[in-house]
């Protein structure tokens, strides 16, 4: 699955071949065709082993926050900095996630994994929201989900040195703004 999704990082979803993906992993041709008959279940497989691997990274994530007395500043601080450990080292990954947003907003069968992506995402900010005493912890937390992944895709995009310093300024000035809204 991991070289299922560098190839998809590199080349997008149309470069996933069952002869690519043999190739990446190290693996025989007949190894990878038996186990994925066709190249959609292979693609498919891959997206959904990404969506079960972020998801449980958040809710890692969510649930280690959860242990401490909750501060917006060190919530904001873990996720910038589990991103920038993950972008560093899984970039064509996480570029293989936003392929994966783009097929299913052309196609149906990818949507699913998708919404399910989002709505983990959504429901880990949300808790963190709630405790920082959001009065529309829900709205609040689709508007931080979705300027985390632009500033991620920003970041993937074109790179930046102060990504750190200026994602964490940019979501700590965001929930600033979304709590004093009271």
């Amino acid at each position: 699955m991991g070289a299922t999704l560098r190839i998809i990082g590199r080349l997008g979803l149309d470069g996933v071949t069952h002869r690519a993906v043999a190739a990446e992993a190290g693996v025989s041709l007949g190894a990878v065709t038996h186990h994925f008959g066709t190249r959609d279940a292979l693609v498919e497989a891959a997206l959904q082993f990404a969506l079960a691997r972020e998801v449980g990274r958040l809710r890692a994530l969510a649930l280690s926050l959860q242990d401490k007395a909750f501060e917006v500043e060190a919530w904001i601080d873990a996720l910038v900095d589990f991103y920038v450990r993950e972008l560093s080292t899984e970039a064509e990954t996480h570029i293989a996630c936003y392929e994966a947003f783009l097929a299913a907003a052309r196609q149906q069968r990818y949507r699913p994994v998708v919404a399910e992506w989002f709505d983990t995402w959504r429901q880990s900010a949300e808790l963190a929201l709630k405790a920082a005493k959001s009065p529309n912890p829900r709205r609040h937390a689709e508007l931080f989900v979705s300027a985390l992944i632009g500033l991620l895709f920003r970041q993937l995009a074109t790179p930046k040195a102060g990504f750190r310093r200026e994602a964490k300024a940019e979501l700590l000035e965001l929930v600033g703004g979304l709590i004093a809204l009271k």
